[in-house]
């Protein structure tokens, strides 16, 4: 009984263990000890509710017409540009290079290259991302990504014993394999049926035909497409918009570009709110000074088809849509 007992708390204390940890987290996906909990779907993974279990695919192969000149291209973006959904071979340039806001970009631009930089933000993350000048950009003498610094101890610490971070990864752990999922879909549609009930961190529009990200929808938040804005904060915005763009020239890109990808909300659930047009205020500023590759009109006539039923992004037809957009930029066949 002893060894059980001793096998027992073993297994209990490396799950705990792997709950705090995002490293063994990775280490278990890399391994496939545990299923990618992403697999159906960012919104069905908080809601499960199983008519928005939406299984991953791969997107067809974009043809890309090849640069007649050397092109470097760099994107300092959100998620809907991450290396998973995109990559080198979507775009007409020579080489690629991304990175995410959170992340440092430490840049050697080459001289005979065509040195291209766009920022993209997701619509939500449009204030915190140009509330202020840009800031994780730097000349190197090499070209790579790095992690902000946090060289104390005590910050790592209570990041890796938060509550809410431990239970995540506990879920995840514990909880994302298909046969749990079946239980978690039953209480999922009981909740929302009789109690009119979804997880917190998701909203379903008022048809039960959309499902969306929290930060999209509570108006109290910076981040959603309903939260007041004021003209003043919108001339704030393009003013550093503008600055970045001089900015950046100066530290020899040859063009900046910037784009702003709609919430799945500001597309899909237009009577939710009050919307505060806020990509479209910016878009059609007087004073804004950088191309802006929008796909607000689009997404609009595509409606459900530019989203992902199960997740907060976009579809591959929406993401076609923006990279085509992009490619005729870089090409020069565009005057946006």
């Amino acid at each position: 009984m002893k060894v059980v007992r001793v096998l027992v708390l073993l297994f209990f204390g490396m799950i705990w263990l792997a709950g705090c940890s995002n490293e063994i987290l990775a280490t278990l996906y890399r391994n496939e000890i545990i299923p990618d909990d992403y697999r159906y779907g960012d919104l069905y993974r908080l809601a499960n509710l199983e008519e928005f279990k939406d299984p991953k695919a791969e997107c067809p192969e974009l043809p890309v017409s090849k640069p007649t000149q050397k092109i470097a291209l760099y994107i300092i973006g959100d998620s809907f540009t991450e290396k998973q959904r995109i990559d080198s071979s979507d775009f007409a340039v020579t080489t690629y290079t991304w990175a995410h806001w959170g992340e440092n970009l430490h840049f050697k631009l080459d001289t005979t290259f065509h040195n291209i930089i766009l920022l993209e933000s997701v619509e939500r993350n449009v204030r915190p991302h140009f509330g202020a000048p840009i800031a994780n950009i730097f000349p190197d003498s090499s070209t790579f990504i790095t992690l902000p610094s946090d060289t104390r101890i005590m910050q790592r610490l209570d990041r890796m014993f938060a509550s809410d971070g431990v239970e995540d990864r506990l879920n995840t752990i514990l909880f994302q394999f298909d046969h749990m999922l079946k239980f978690r879909e039953m209480k999922s549609w009981i909740n929302q049926r009789f109690f009119d009930r979804t997880d917190p961190k998701v909203t379903l529009s008022g048809d039960g035909s959309t499902l969306a990200y929290y930060e999209d929808t509570d108006s109290t938040l910076i981040n959603s497409s309903y939260n007041y804005v004021s003209d003043t904060e919108i001339d704030s915005l393009v003013a550093v918009i503008n600055f970045n763009k001089k900015y950046l020239k100066k530290l020899g890109f040859d063009d900046v570009w910037f784009s702003i990808i709609p919430n799945k909300a500001t597309v899909l659930m237009p009577t939710y709110g009050t919307y505060n047009r806020i990509i479209d205020r910016i878009s059609r500023h007087p004073k804004l000074m950088v191309p802006n590759i929008g796909v607000m009109n689009e997404f609009r006539k595509m409606k459900q088809n530019a989203y992902l039923i199960g997740d907060s992004h976009w579809s591959c037809a929406g993401q076609r849509i923006w990279l085509e957009k992009v490619n005729l930029l870089v090409l020069g066949n565009s005057d946006i």
